[in-house]
């Protein structure tokens, strides 16, 4: 397959000065490889506005949130699973005794990976106590909230839990244990959890954590503990900043575009980047096969998968447990469009950022953005905007004659 990257870099550039210039978001890095090499890099707008600007550049550091998740979590229990450490269909509860009330139940690896283990989707830990040990009381306390493999409901507690399981199995922070296996092996000497230097590094996120106020009011919790002002380079999501140390499976890896983009070809690749292997070819073809429950938004392990046909009110809905506001209206196009194919894999995250990899066109599309920044409006429409640019350069590719 070709690629018209002359055609895909104008119209990136159009939508990111679209997006920019209407004040949509502060600022935004895209990225995109095909074939194995970089085609696209652009840089727009500000890493920062308040209380100083900063220009966004190429190598603007982000926080990533949720693409902690397949980056780090499971790229890590995968290679457990690799080297004979864990199976993906042990309960939890053999690591994390601790979780006494889930025993029996059924709240295995996969099903943590795939956000179908029945704990609950997000809770303030930090209201109740600070550390592992604590988190980990709450969660049992929680226990489950449905039948565990029943369905889908994105869990932040759930890639928390699976978080400190690979740090006891390993015997190593989950920091320390991403870095050897998979960060050092493929040279990535920028990404990391608790990133050094200075703060003119990073686009920031959200002035204050006052979403995440209103969502601790919602639960009905008080936390005393609030950080004011901007943060650059220190983790946005409280559970992983204020409860975990700034390292968590759910949240709390940082990396600039380059290395977001050199992780999606580790994944299209089967598990090698430029003839280092860090993962096997089988665990991931299984993580980027489906693993839901039937009826459900399609899922593998740690990642979202594409597809061609209209999403479902389910797949539309914030999984949230009932505490973010209903939207005005629950429908949106998908994060990664409609041209990547019914074997793409992707994930988002909250701070504004994404990953999407279609092994079909051979593409990898990173597309950072610091849309939490000053403030989170989910009316900014960033998923419209990964929609539309995924569309953009799934369209780009070429057949061979």
């Amino acid at each position: 397959m070709g690629f018209d990257a002359q055609t895909a870099t104008q119209r990136i550039r159009r939508l990111l000065h679209e997006v920019v210039d209407d004040g949509q978001l502060p600022g935004v890095v895209a990225l995109v490889r095909h074939d194995g090499q970089v085609q696209v890099q652009e840089a727009f707008g500000h890493a920062q506005t308040t209380p100083t600007r900063r220009p966004m550049r190429p190598d603007t550091v982000f926080d990533l949130a949720s693409l902690t998740k397949p980056l780090a979590a499971t790229a890590v229990t995968l290679a457990l699973v690799d080297q004979g450490m864990v199976a993906l269909d042990e309960e939890i509860t053999r690591h994390l005794p601790e979780l006494r009330p889930v025993a029996g139940a059924g709240v295995t690896i996969r099903r943590l990976l795939t956000h179908s283990s029945g704990l609950s989707g997000w809770r303030p830990l930090y209201a109740k106590g600070q550390g592992r040990d604590a988190a980990l009381r709450q969660i049992a306390e929680l226990g489950i909230t449905y039948s565990p493999g029943s369905r889908f409901e994105y869990s932040d507690l759930g890639m928390i839990t699976l978080g400190i399981a690979l740090e006891r199995i390993a015997g190593r922070r989950l920091d320390a244990l991403v870095t050897d296996l998979i960060f050092a092996p493929l040279g990535l000497t920028g990404t990391s959890y608790l990133p050094p230097g200075q703060p003119d590094r990073y686009a920031a996120t959200e002035d204050g954590n006052t979403f995440e106020r209103r969502m601790t009011d919602w639960a009905g919790l008080d936390f005393g503990g609030w950080r004011h002002g901007c943060y650059p380079g220190e983790v946005n999501d409280g559970n992983a900043h204020y409860a975990l140390d700034g390292v968590s499976g759910h949240a709390g890896l940082f990396a600039d575009a380059q290395d977001v983009g050199v992780l999606g070809q580790l994944w299209l690749d089967g598990g090698t980047y430029a003839g280092t292997r860090v993962l096997s070819e089988a665990v991931v073809r299984l993580a980027r096969s489906n693993q839901s429950p039937p009826g459900n938004a399609r899922r593998g392990l740690g990642w979202a998968l594409g597809s061609t046909q209209p999403p479902t009110r389910q797949e539309l809905s914030r999984a949230d447990a009932g505490l973010f506001p209903p939207a005005a209206s629950p429908w949106a196009p998908r994060s990664s469009g409609e041209l990547l194919g019914d074997t793409a894999f992707g994930h988002t995250g909250f701070t504004g950022t994404s990953l999407w990899c279609d092994p079909q066109a051979r593409l990898v599309v990173v597309l950072l953005t610091n849309a939490t920044h000053p403030v989170v409006d989910l009316a900014k429409g960033v998923d419209r905007l990964r929609a539309r640019l995924h569309n953009a350069v799934a369209a780009c590719v070429t057949q061979d004659d």
